[in-house]
């Protein structure tokens, strides 16, 4: 993720970053707040036919069609959690440098835990094994509340290409069972 996604706040002494922490499936992220739009009470989604369980579907905020990625699909988890009444949907604006625009997507989370401050001095380089996920979505670690939190690379989480391939690809596959039939 690059310093300019990230947002320092340079009227304290020291640069903090804004993080929202997450809870995705049983562990806690952290999401930097800059891009965070809102955060919605999860909704029924409207199926999208032919994703794969990382779309979840659609949903309509205030006239706008929000695809919506469910991120224990997205960020490989195993044993993905069912979802409950804590259960929320980050609203978050990126760029998408193939479209050439900004664009919003909602991201299903277990629950929303806190906006935390962290200290730029408490960020540590995510080491080369042990995460649970894969290394490219993981952009630092912070040591918030004595425990230490990945922080997402959203660049990685959110790319369209990526998401897109994947999506193809499982096309691809339910054609090929479907014609065997």
């Amino acid at each position: 993720m690059s310093s300019e996604s990230i947002r320092i706040n340079n009227n304290t002494d020291s640069e903090e970053l804004h993080s929202l922490l997450v809870s995705i499936g049983n562990d806690t992220f952290g999401i930097p707040i800059d891009s965070v739009k809102e955060v919605i009470e999860l909704t029924d989604t409207t199926m999208v036919p032919m994703c794969n369980q990382v779309i979840r579907g659609v949903i309509n905020v205030r006239g706008s069609v929000i695809p919506v990625l469910d991120l224990q699909y997205r960020l490989m988890l195993k044993n993905p959690q069912p979802y409950n009444k804590y259960s929320c949907i980050v609203l978050y604006d990126f760029y998408d440098p193939s479209l050439d625009e900004t664009m919003t997507l909602g991201m299903l989370v277990s629950s929303v835990m806190s906006i935390q401050f962290i200290n730029c001095t408490q960020l540590e380089d995510s080491p080369s094994f042990g995460a649970n996920i894969p290394r490219h979505f993981v952009w630092k670690m912070a040591k918030i509340n004595n425990q230490l939190t990945i922080l997402l690379d959203m660049k990685s989480v959110l790319n369209i290409s990526e998401i897109n391939t994947q999506l193809k690809s499982s096309q691809a596959e339910f054609f090929t069972r479907f014609c065997q039939r």
